[in-house]
């Protein structure tokens, strides 16, 4: 197989310039062990740049993704042991204290499920992408029905990142740090056109990050 020539480019850009430019840094990392200051789980989109939007350097995020940024709920978690290992590793291990939900607009894991859940005959041919999203039934379940369709496509991917938190505390792991005050979770959505993030507050709703 060839590299293609992106690829070198790119690397030849960044070892040149950028790699130059934090060395030091590079050079302390490889030198003492990891320790992040959250965990993000996001979706495998192209267009979440996790580490540019937070300021991320070297060491800094721990990061999983899956489509739709999902944790599964205790009773679906074989279907994505690495999700559950990654969280365990970095909260076990790692005892990284803050735990992000990070989920995002016009997401295609979301806008798929909506399809699949309103109409079965949208099922398209994937056995492994239509098993994954079968996660979101509940959050689907909570759509309005009063809502357009853009609204509730926003409502699901929101609905998302609230289950999802919910499912956390379902692993007695979990739920024993956040108790203890040691794990500190949050949810937040990205909106791609606008940069606009909405986190989740203590009432349990999405408010613009200031």
């Amino acid at each position: 197989m060839e590299i293609p020539k992106f690829l070198t480019e790119r690397y030849q850009f960044w070892k040149k310039n950028t790699f130059e430019d934090f060395k030091e840094i590079y050079l302390q990392a490889s030198q003492t062990p990891q320790k992040p200051i959250a965990m993000i789980i996001t979706c495998c989109d192209s267009r979440i740049l996790e580490n540019t939007i937070f300021g991320g350097s070297v060491g800094d995020y721990f990061i999983h993704r899956n489509i739709a940024n999902i944790v599964p709920s205790k009773n679906d978690k074989d279907q994505n042991i690495q999700t559950l290992s990654a969280i365990e590793y970095a909260l076990k291990v790692l005892k990284i204290p803050n735990l992000i939900i990070l989920g995002h607009s016009n997401c295609g894991g979301v806008a798929y499920s909506y399809k699949t859940l309103l109409d079965k005959k949208n099922i398209n041919d994937f056995e492994y992408i239509n098993q994954w999203v079968s996660c979101l039934q509940n959050s689907y379940n909570n759509i309005p029905d009063n809502f357009t369709e853009t609204e509730k496509i926003t409502f699901f991917e929101q609905e998302n990142i609230k289950q999802s938190i919910k499912n956390l505390r379902e692993y007695n792991f979990i739920d024993k740090l956040i108790k203890e005050n040691k794990l500190n979770v949050i949810g937040l959505w990205y909106q791609i056109n606008s940069g606009l993030i909405k986190f989740l507050d203590n009432n349990n709703n999405f408010i613009d990050l200031d």
